[in-house]
């Protein structure tokens, strides 16, 4: 759950995210969207092959890799956020962490609750589209083509917003709670 990372990469990653059924499941769906990205190249190539040896293009790829990112992306998120690989600007805030540890920790703690804002926004943006989708059987694609069903996508997004927004939660919880242990900050 740290936000900080091991970038030593002849060093073996130590995570000091604890681990805990709620680590095991976004683990696993990390693990889930490294086999989507896996899946997607090895499709990508054989459409390649398909359309350099044969001249036939395997119908439906560039559906099936334009919701193939999005599902990548959301359940890769929590993961992402879990292990301290989540981009974001180290110029400011990690000086500031530095020089005034409970000031820094309880600013991270506000970013955290605006991760929390966004990804709780996307969820609850996303459910009524999974719903409908459900109901009215919706599907992407050319008809008639290729295609296949939007639910699979929407739920992802749904799931993975929403353990997003908790591990910010998580995240903000635990900066919160550092920065009232931390030394050194007796004006802050």
């Amino acid at each position: 759950m740290s936000y900080e990372a091991n970038t030593d990469l002849e060093e073996a990653p130590v995570s000091s995210a604890p681990s805990s059924p709620f680590g095991h499941l976004i683990d696993g769906l990390n693990g889930l969207g490294s086999i989507v990205i896996a899946l997607v190249m090895v499709l990508m190539c054989a459409d390649v092959f398909m359309r350099n040896a044969f001249n036939q293009p395997i119908d439906g790829v560039a559906e099936l890799v334009a919701a193939s990112i999005i599902v990548i992306v959301f359940l890769q998120l929590p993961a992402t956020l879990r292990h301290g690989r989540m981009s974001r600007a180290d110029l400011f805030i990690d000086p500031f962490v530095a020089k005034r540890p409970r000031a820094g920790m309880r600013l991270r703690a506000l970013f955290s609750l605006g991760g929390i804002f966004a990804c709780g926004v996307i969820a609850y943006a996303t459910w009524p589209l999974f719903q409908r989708a459900w109901a009215n059987n919706e599907f992407f694609g050319i008809e008639g083509v290729f295609t296949f069903p939007t639910w699979p996508m929407r739920i992802v997004v749904f799931v993975g917003a929403a353990l997003a927004a908790l591990q910010y939660a998580l995240l903000a919880w635990q900066d919160w709670r550092d920065a009232g242990h931390a030394q050194g900050a007796g004006h802050e």
